[in-house]
């Protein structure tokens, strides 16, 4: 029996966990703030040199999707030096690094390790030098993940769980988390009671946490749609169907479908990224290829999206004159990954925290973008296991302030200039994940 005067320190045992989430209870923090602050910030003062090392390392050497076996392989040197014990072959170059700490719930904590395809532009003496770079800092990912491990086996006397570290490969091309879920050896994962990942933010404060509950981050669906027609020649189109203006009133033709077909509170984005078609001024050409990319948040809005799509391209065609046999193509590409769902429970405990720890400040909502992140694969499982990705300030105090002014731009996420500011962001990660994952599993000691 739980008595009402006073709530036990071990509030998050497994056995009341999923009751708590059900029931939507806000649970206190489960160990004294002060005296864990204390001990994080006492070890932080001791990491610094050791987290700049790491960030340098793997900003200086990335590698792009499904090419990651270098930096996976000094990341599981790393985790294994912390006492972790290391699940491989979690498709691609992904893996779990797990440490059991006595009984508790089981929290799981991605990372990935993929860099894109862009040659960099910052000027930094540690820049990579090859065509790929980690614009959208997923070495801070990598160092403030690596930073929180060392952290919690360090600290392993104020909580009692296991914990699940798992690096992904490929998140920028939306393969590494599904080829996570599908791999024979994921199996061998204990199955986590919460999942938590950080994404670094390129204009919040180094140390504050953004929160977005709900929806955070969209569906995204790649499509390439082949509009045929009938060539011929440029100086007779009475005797053609031209796909060029057919492609053209079709580009113009869908962007009612957000407008018009979804509710004004119901975000979505298509953008028709490429058309390709004809050679020279004088040929009307047999087809037109159009690139699209769609964004979406709820699986009804995208599948109207993607029906719309079809009927009006279908339509158009029919209206042009073509037979059925030259109605357009429609290629959705296996790029597909579904929206990010931030479990509102999960982020009002997660806020709670920090704000009772680390101060009001700490903390900042962020409105929901249209980017897409592969870790929403994790919480849309039939299990449906809480889920939150936080996300992580990059940017230093004086810098900040400068921007705000106008005096300095922040270059965004994806820029080849991206420089976070790491000597402060990394810390301020492992501070924020640290508390988190203290406040789940602690003792309340």
């Amino acid at each position: 029996m739980i008595r009402k005067q006073k709530l036990p320190n071990s509030l998050f045992l497994p056995a009341i966990t999923l009751a708590f989430y059900v029931l939507g209870i806000l649970l206190p923090v489960t160990v004294s703030a002060q005296p864990v602050l204390q001990l994080v910030e006492k070890e932080l003062a001791g990491q610094q040199t050791q987290y700049t090392n790491w960030y340098k390392k793997l900003h200086a050497s990335p590698e792009v999707s499904t090419k990651e076996i270098n930096t996976a392989g000094f990341l599981k040197q790393e985790m294994r030096a912390m006492g972790f014990e290391i699940v491989d072959s979690l498709g691609l170059h992904s893996f779990a690094a797990i440490l059991k700490n006595g009984k508790g719930p089981v929290l799981l904590y991605r990372t990935d390790m993929d860099g894109l395809p862009l040659e960099e532009k910052t000027g930094l003496p540690f820049a990579s030098t090859t065509s790929a770079m980690h614009a959208c800092g997923h070495d801070i990912h990598m160092s403030s993940w690596m930073g929180t491990a060392s952290m919690m086996a360090t600290l392993r006397k104020q909580w009692s769980g296991t914990l699940v570290f798992l690096a992904q490969s490929a998140e920028e091309t939306a393969q590494g988390a599904k080829a996570v879920i599908a791999a024979p050896n994921f199996q061998r994962v204990p199955k986590p009671d919460i999942q938590l990942a950080f994404h670094d933010h390129a204009e919040l404060p180094a140390g504050q946490a953004g929160f977005c509950d709900g929806y955070s981050m969209a569906a995204v669906d790649m499509m390439n749609i082949t509009i045929r027609g009938k060539g011929g020649h440029g100086a007779a189109p009475e005797k053609a169907i031209d796909p060029v203006l057919l492609a053209s009133q079709y580009v113009v033709a869908i962007q009612s479908i957000v407008s018009r077909n979804l509710s004004s509170n119901d975000r979505a984005v298509i953008t028709v990224g490429a058309i390709n078609g004809g050679t020279v001024g004088n040929i009307i050409p047999d087809q037109v290829v159009l690139k699209l990319t769609i964004r979406s948040f709820s699986q009804a809005s995208r599948q109207l999206i993607l029906d719309r799509l079809k009927t009006i391209g279908d339509q158009m065609a029919r209206g042009a004159g073509l037979p059925e046999d030259r109605l357009p193509l429609y290629d959705l590409l296996d790029m597909s990954i579904p929206s990010v769902y931030n479990d509102p429970a999960l982020g009002a405990r997660l806020r709670n925290t920090l704000t009772k720890t680390l101060g009001e400040g700490s903390v900042a909502m962020v409105p929901p973008i249209m980017i897409g992140e592969d870790f929403g694969v994790y919480g849309q499982t039939e299990s449906r296991i809480p889920s939150y990705i936080m996300w992580a300030g990059t940017v230093s105090p004086d810098r900040k302030s400068k921007a705000d002014k106008g005096q300095v731009e922040l270059p965004s996420l994806h820029s080849a200039r991206f420089a976070p500011d790491y000597e402060l962001a990394i810390p301020g990660a492992v501070k924020v994940m640290t508390v988190a994952l203290i406040d789940f599993l602690g003792k309340g000691k």
